[in-house]
């Protein structure tokens, strides 16, 4: 039969090497010929082949990392929405619909997203202080949210939500245990611990309750990871609040940014 050999193999296209260059895509070397089709209705026609060049395959490749990492981010964002302690109405919150009604407040704005920016492993803590909606929350959930999309592992939790999830494990009303909760806290690339100080601590002699301990073993898991605190109170409120070995154990290695200006949720008002 024309096209096999004679011990019944499919005979070889015949070829004719034209040249030989090297791929700018791919940087393989590459072999341009003419072949001749030994079989089917196509048999005898001359074509131009290519072979060596890797770049179809490097696209591919390309391609499904790309699915790969959208994957990732979006079981990041499942995490994220399943485990995140926070009010509904911060829940869209963005950089870009947060309105910064004064001048220092688009600054703290414009340092949070610095921060986005430029965020490692190794980033400094964040303390966000102000009254009442100065959108302390909205930029701290901001920055959660630009962090995910380049990878990271982030959590938002508001304290007394919190404190209140690790009780409900006591009575065994809850689906995770004690352990499993402060695991997750320990392994986030960045937590945020929203309105702390405005936990129940019921602290008989000021200093010491069920609360400041749980707060102290959070603080001590997230030693040399980043976390970002957002606080209406002032610095003396705070440490009569969270008791003096808290509020150095959170201090430590924690940069300040101060959010004073009108609470933007009562401009209307």
């Amino acid at each position: 039969m024309q096209g096999l050999t004679q011990d019944g193999q499919i005979r070889q296209p015949e070829k004719h090497v034209t040249g030989t260059y090297t791929c700018e895509g791919c940087g393989e070397p590459v072999e341009e010929s003419q072949m001749q089709i030994p079989l089917g209705p196509r048999k005898g026609e001359w074509i131009v082949a290519i072979t060596g060049c890797k770049c179809e395959d490097r696209e591919l490749a390309r391609q499904a990392l790309k699915e790969r990492d959208k994957a990732i981010i979006r079981k990041k964002f499942k995490v994220f929405d399943q485990h995140s302690l926070m009010n509904k109405s911060l829940q869209n919150a963005t950089f870009d619909t947060y309105q910064s009604p004064t001048r220092q407040l688009e600054e703290a704005k414009c340092d949070l997203q610095d921060y986005a920016a430029s965020f490692t492993n190794d980033s400094s803590n964040l303390l966000i202080a102000g009254p009442y909606g100065t959108g302390k929350s909205h930029l701290a959930v901001s920055v959660t949210k630009e962090l995910m999309q380049n990878g990271y592992r982030c959590l938002f939790l508001s304290v007394p939500k919190l404190f209140t999830k690790i009780k409900e494990t006591y009575s065994g009303s809850s689906d995770f245990s004690e352990n499993q909760i402060l695991e997750l806290i320990e392994n986030m690339d960045l937590l945020v611990l929203d309105d702390l100080g405005t936990e129940y601590t019921n602290a008989k002699d000021g200093q010491n309750s069920w609360g400041h301990t749980k707060l102290f073993e959070v603080l001590d898991d997230r030693s040399g990871k980043p976390t970002i605190f957002t606080t209406n109170l002032n610095s003396d409120q705070l440490g009569r609040k969270l008791n003096e070995r808290n509020l150095s154990r959170l201090m430590d290695g924690t940069k300040i940014i101060k959010m004073d200006g009108p609470d933007y949720r009562r401009k209307e008002f």
